[in-house]
């Protein structure tokens, strides 16, 4: 199974964000809505082989991660409002020191985004303009975890994290959003036959 981890700096970590601000009440909740969509969803039907992990590290703390399983989720749409609703959910059904899942497929911890990173370590394929060209490499691990950011990037002491990755790729010369990395990377795991 790939797995995407990515990092909002500034999301929300409380189930009260307004669905008509997202960006602003959610500290761009609305950038994790799309970088789950794209992660999962095809024109019609849900990737299986693919989890998403959420990193929530805004106010109030402590940070929670949210995970979506691909082969388990119901009810995800392609609009960011639905996919919103969800995460709310996750974020309500929040218990300190206990993973919950809070709709199918859909759980909730406080494991800290440091944690996730040791935990996959020797997957860690991370999304950064100044890695290699995926077209490049001649191998990416069928069980990839890659690892990318949001609009605010790594701070320094995450990519002292991120530092020894197995892997560090890009996928165009452009800056792009992370959604739109995502697809990219998924096509070419499509056109590889890895997922």
């Amino acid at each position: 199974m790939i797995t995407f981890v990515v990092k909002g700096g500034k999301a929300r970590t409380a189930p009260d964000f307004l669905l008509k601000d997202l960006p602003g009440s959610g500290g761009r909740m609305d950038l994790l809505c799309r970088c789950l969509t794209s992660s999962l969803l095809l024109s019609h039907g849900i990737r299986t082989d693919v989890e998403v992990v959420l990193c929530l590290a805004g106010p109030p703390s402590p940070p929670r991660t949210i995970t979506v399983r691909g082969d388990a989720v119901r009810h995800l749409s392609p609009d960011e409002r639905s996919t919103a609703i969800l995460l709310q959910k996750a974020l309500a059904a929040y218990r300190a020191g206990e993973t919950v899942e809070s709709t199918p497929g859909i759980t909730i911890s406080d494991i800290p985004f440091a944690e996730v990173v040791a935990r996959n370590a020797k997957r860690l394929v991370v999304l950064d303009e100044g890695g290699a060209d995926i077209r490049d490499v001649e191998h990416v691990p069928a069980d990839a975890c890659f690892v990318l950011g949001d609009h605010l990037g790594f701070t320094d002491e995450e990519q002292a994290l991120l530092a020894d990755a197995p892997l560090t790729v890009t996928v165009s010369p452009k800056v792009l959003h992370a959604s739109q990395c995502i697809a990219l990377v998924l096509n070419e795991c499509d056109r590889r036959g890895i997922i």
